[in-house]
């Protein structure tokens, strides 16, 4: 993905989240640890974090206080889409599947950027549906995790 020059992990390739997963270290029952062997995926699969977001929350939490912390930088690839913005004034909409936010460190509206699996700037709870400011959010991360 176009986050990845960034410094970005990703999740699948060799080096990736999957790849260097260490169950055994995570705060997970046998059975969790037993599946995030079997297949790491799992680690960020609706079904354990619906019982159990720790897993993921632990897994996350480096890219989480990073985002916070702006430890990456958009990529040429973002630079081009603003780039497109700014010369042409075409650039009608940028569909991003990234939840980090890199998109908005350009000069682009927040208004035809499309986040298709959220976005990192807002976390909600999961019981309640309540909104937790990023900043809030990461204070608690930060304490919790």
């Amino acid at each position: 993905g176009v986050s990845v020059a960034s410094g970005i992990p990703d999740f699948r390739s060799p080096g990736g989240m999957y790849d260097t997963l260490r169950p055994e270290l995570i705060t997970a029952t046998p059975r969790e640890r037993q599946l995030m062997q079997y297949d790491p995926t799992f680690v960020v699969s609706w079904d354990i974090f619906s019982q159990n977001p720790f897993p993921y929350m632990e897994v996350r939490r480096p890219f989480i206080l990073g985002t916070q912390q702006h430890k990456w930088k958009a990529t040429i690839a973002h630079r081009f889409a603003e780039l497109l913005h700014k010369k042409t004034k075409k650039l009608t909409r940028v569909y991003t599947q990234n939840i980090d936010g890199l998109d908005r460190q350009c000069d682009i509206p927040d208004d035809i950027i499309v986040n298709v699996h959220g976005s990192i700037a807002v976390a909600y709870c999961e019981g309640c549906g309540a909104g937790y400011d990023f900043p809030e959010f990461c204070k608690k991360v930060k304490s919790n995790i």
